[in-house]
């Protein structure tokens, strides 16, 4: 990764230097575009490399194991954020791999995907919440709010998660 981006003038042929932008994910943003394509995985070292991610050989404490994780997470959403907004390139993480740039015509089956893997898995936290409570510890009144909250929950995924797959296989089909 160079420090600083060359341009030339179409009239003088001089060399322009271009200064970085700032923060770093901006410019990585810039250099994935110029270097990978729709359908290309941006490897995880490139990724660190870009975003200047450095892990240390030496052994961390928790807290600095958690800010340096904290940082990758920052700069790393702010890398993804920066390609979908300004540059239209959607990524998905290949765990252990990189980031896949998501080609245009299937950008929209990879958001519903992913939105429809998190809500599945909200959905299961709040279900298995609500089941494992301590009954013995509750009011009445608790007892009652507690199972129509597991009833509503349960229409809910019943409902709109049946109703989200089969307009995605509706789609596929088209």
């Amino acid at each position: 990764m160079s420090d600083i981006n060359k341009l030339t003038t179409p009239e003088a042929d001089e060399e322009v230097f271009e200064l970085p932008l700032d923060p770093i994910w901006r410019q990585a943003a810039r250099d994935a575009v110029n270097e990978y394509s729709y359908g290309d995985i941006i490897p995880k070292e490139w990724i660190n490399a870009h975003l200047n991610i450095r892990f240390s050989d030496k052994p961390m404490t928790a807290a600095q194991h958690q800010s340096l994780a904290f940082e990758m997470l920052s700069k790393i959403d702010g890398w993804r954020d920066e390609l979908l907004r300004k540059h239209c390139r959607y990524t998905v993480n290949i765990r252990g791999v990189g980031y896949k740039i998501i080609e245009p015509p299937h950008q929209t089956a990879a958001a519903m995907t992913k939105m429809q893997k998190e809500l599945r898995r909200s959905i299961s936290q709040a279900m298995t919440a609500l089941v494992n409570v301590n009954e013995r510890a509750l009011s009445l009144e608790d007892a009652r709010e507690n199972a129509d909250a597991r009833a509503k929950l349960g229409a809910f995924a019943t409902l709109h998660l049946k109703q989200l797959e089969r307009k995605a296989k509706e789609a596929e089909e088209e």
